[in-house]
């Protein structure tokens, strides 16, 4: 379907002030050869989108990018998806020109193409996005579905952490990505998995995704729960760097300890006892996924129930209750494990259980 002429006009939230957003109406770019005319049906709150919330956004700014959309238009140029079709979006796509893309490194691509610069992301109920960013997600309810790109993050530490058949694993820190790493790491191996944390409600599901033991950080330190259990071959950590050290002292011989964790200055330095690490073989894996990969693999793992997507997400909000969904994410982290925020003119056909009105 070719783009239409006529103008559209999203209603899409910015955020003004801490956890506060206001709606605006906002015209959208005309649909390129390269783009997509998208509808919102979900989109996730994420770590990051608090962190705007909460503090990064020095003056009103769109935000959201956990998403899952139906396509209403498509470029003259795009053929792998059709109108009507639901699709997940990368956060950021690589370019799949420069030198390290043609070298096979994809993965090194800092030549990115996304939804952050467009002044409508994914809190809202249109918005255009470049059609690389758009993967097909068939066979999903879309709150399941927009749990996508998280996934691809924890599918990322699953891959980084080389996880063994027979491989005791630690996941420090069960938010949403280490719950799904946990669910994967669950599959991988028929060693121990641990899980640590601060809030009961989530090594509640953590217990609930296969671990054989759940511990709250104030139980004890990281690493006398490693000499409980032998010692971790790895060690999947979703917690901010302050861990880092106590993991690797958690860590078998030549552990691997892969970390996603990350603060704002000083908090993002810490002291590591390199000497322990030599001597130990342990090795410091970061993942950082940008661009965005394994998205086609993660929709597959939640078709499959490898990662409960059900499980996963926990509250449901209509759009026009943003500000409260970012508030009950900072302030319930007990119960709260992924909010998905459904345009109200989807709410009632989407949300389902577990609604939040």
């Amino acid at each position: 379907m070719s783009p239409s002429s006529d103008p559209v006009t999203a209603t899409a939230a910015y955020v003004t002030a801490p956890y506060a957003v206001e709606f605006r109406h906002v015209p959208l770019r005309n649909v390129g050869p390269h783009d997509v005319l998208l509808e919102v049906l979900a989109t996730g709150i994420c770590g990051y989108d608090m962190e705007i919330a909460g503090h990064l956004a020095a003056e009103p700014r769109p935000f959201g990018h956990e998403t899952c959309c139906r396509v209403r238009e498509i470029g003259s140029c795009v053929s792998h998806v059709a109108v009507g079709d639901t699709v997940v979006l990368e956060s950021s796509a690589f370019c799949g020109d420069c030198a390290v893309c043609r070298n096979g490194r994809v993965d090194l691509c800092r030549n990115l193409l996304g939804i952050g610069a467009e002044p409508v992301q994914a809190f809202a109920d249109v918005l255009v996005a470049p059609a690389r960013v758009v993967v097909p997600a068939v066979g999903l309810h879309p709150t399941v579905a927009a749990l996508a790109e998280p996934c691809g993050v924890a599918v990322d530490m699953i891959r980084l952490a080389e996880i063994g058949m027979t491989d005791r694993v630690l996941v420090v820190g069960a938010g949403p990505i280490g719950l799904m790493a946990l669910a994967m790491a669950r599959k991988a191996t028929c060693g121990e998995v641990v899980a640590v944390d601060s809030n009961p409600g989530r090594l509640a599901v953590a217990s609930q995704l296969g671990a054989d033991a759940v511990y709250a950080r104030s139980e004890a330190p990281l690493p006398e729960i490693g000499r409980r259990h032998g010692g971790f071959h790895a060690l999947l950590v979703s917690a901010p760097p302050s861990s880092l050290p106590g993991a690797i002292a958690a860590a078998a011989y030549e552990g691997r300890v892969v970390f996603i964790g990350f603060d704002w200055g000083e908090g993002g330095k810490v002291t590591i006892d390199t000497t322990a690490m030599h001597l130990g073989k342990v090795q410091l894996r970061p993942s950082f996924a940008s661009p965005a990969l394994f998205l086609p693999m993660a929709l597959d793992l939640l078709r499959a129930g490898v990662v409960p997507g059900e499980t996963i997400v926990s509250h449901r909000f209509p759009l026009s209750r943003l500000g409260d969904a970012l508030r009950t994410v900072a302030s319930e982290r007990d119960t709260t494990r992924k909010a998905m925020v459904i345009p109200d003119a989807r709410f009632a056909e989407l949300a389902g259980e577990g609604a939040t009105e």
